[in-house]
């Protein structure tokens, strides 16, 4: 994590996302002065499991991926996130979550407000209390629906939806495509399936030519063919 201590960008980030909507006037000025624009790299964990989480973000841009670690010490998937989120909002509330992990998935942007100084600037902010019930009640929503997309639709959907979030861009020959060289194992976990499984599933979309095999990974050859089974994606 990088903290950047740039006044202008920060103005920047809270003018074009309107963050002065999710506090009220009278105590914005207090929270700015410890908001500090945070950068984190691919692949970096903002929150681990049973980590001391010591600020909440408020996520920007970019792309991470909310995992739950399961009691066999496999990991499930609960979300995938590119909006405006706010993390580190149970904890707020002295709530924690030991099981859960988020990790970057590519270069992203939050604002950090410690805990330790804003804590108690929160709770007697109402308007900002009330913008937080209301994004936990989405939470709740997104969590149970994307439950219910890994318990009830087949592997080869799941995929796709996952191949469309986590796939990075690149060029090869003046042609641009989405690339995928995830690591298996991990990727069968959080889609809650067999490594078998998933080289079967990544066979069949290899034959019908949405896939092909591009040095350790797969470049999306078909994105069209992809969109389509992904019809049910991962609501973040």
């Amino acid at each position: 994590m990088e903290f950047i201590s740039d006044k202008n960008k920060l103005d920047y980030y809270i003018k074009k996302y309107r963050l002065k909507d999710y506090f009220s006037d009278e105590y914005f000025p207090e929270h700015y002065k410890y908001m500090t624009v945070t950068k984190f790299a691919r692949d970096e964990y903002i929150f681990t499991e049973r980590g001391n989480i010591q600020y909440m973000y408020i996520f920007l841009n970019g792309k991470v991926k909310v995992c739950s670690l399961l009691r066999n010490g496999k990991q499930q998937l609960l979300n995938l996130i590119t909006g405006i989120s706010f993390f580190g909002d149970l904890e707020l509330f002295n709530i924690t979550n030991p099981f859960i992990t988020i990790q970057a998935v590519n270069e992203s942007y939050a604002i950090a407000l410690p805990l330790t100084f804003t804590q108690e600037l929160l709770f007697q902010d109402s308007v900002f209390l009330k913008h937080i019930g209301t994004l936990l009640a989405k939470k709740i929503y997104v969590f149970t629906s994307n439950a219910a997309l890994n318990m009830n639709y087949p592997l080869e959907n799941r995929l796709c939806s996952y191949l469309s979030f986590i796939s990075k861009k690149i060029n090869i020959e003046g042609t641009e495509y989405s690339y995928f060289n995830e690591n298996l194992s991990e990727t069968a976990e959080l889609l809650g399936t067999s490594y078998r499984h998933l080289q079967r599933t990544l066979k069949d979309l290899k034959e019908s030519n949405i896939l092909e095999k591009y040095e350790k990974g797969y470049i999306v050859k078909d994105s069209k063919a992809l969109s389509k089974l992904a019809s049910d994606e991962y609501l973040i």
